[in-house]
């Protein structure tokens, strides 16, 4: 079985204080989340199309929402 695997990037506030003015953090960084499960059980001739079709997906977010929007997706056979 493979599954398609995924993790965000998610904005962090790094601030000690944790300071946030009107929205915006004093100090924060961009992190990257746990892998998490998006599809199982998956043949190995489907996982190569539906790959590209999630990072088309998230091409298209990183586009309209900006960096914060990046993710990365593996296919990992379990």
């Amino acid at each position: 079985m493979i599954v398609i695997e995924y993790r965000e990037r998610r904005l962090v506030n790094t601030d000690p204080q944790r300071r946030c003015y009107n929205g915006y953090h004093y100090s924060s960084e961009l992190i990257w989340t746990p892998w998490k499960v998006l599809e199982y059980d998956l043949k190995v001739e489907e996982v190569k199309e539906r790959l590209e079709f999630w990072k088309r997906l998230n091409d298209i977010a990183v586009k309209a929402r900006g960096p914060s929007a990046m993710s990365e997706f593996r296919g990992v056979r379990q």
